[in-house]
Order: C-alpha cells, then structure tokens, then sequence
C-alpha cells in the first residue's frame, strides 16, 4: 500500500480497508464514483502486480 500513489491509497483505504461503498467513498473525497471505480481498478492492478512479482499471488491467468 505505502508504494501507491496517495490517490490511489486514499480511495483503497476507504472501500477496501474501511468498508465504504464507492458512493461513499465518493462523497467522503468529493470525487465522481467513477473515478472512485477508476482510481481503485489502477491501484488494485498495482498491487497485484507487485504481489505476483514478488511470488506472492498467481500471476495474471494462474491460479
């Protein structure tokens, strides 16, 4: 997480860690759900690029 850039962190905190909808999350940060949806659909592909790099999760098309 700390690897991500802020806006990315700010919005994974809020839906994935603190268990807001994107709606919410939305309105806590005064952003469009859409570029909630888009900011969480980069920052999870960062992540999982990382994990999978580091062996810890299959890579894309692996399980």
């Amino acid at each position: 997480m700390a690897a991500l850039p802020v806006k990315y962190r700010q919005v994974v905190r809020l839906v994935d860690i603190d268990g807001l909808s994107y709606a919410e999350a939305a309105g806590v940060r005064g952003l469009s759900e859409a570029t909630v949806t888009s900011r969480l659909r980069r920052a999870r592909r960062r992540i999982r690029v990382r994990l999978a790099a580091a062996g810890l999760v299959p890579g894309r098309g692996e399980r």
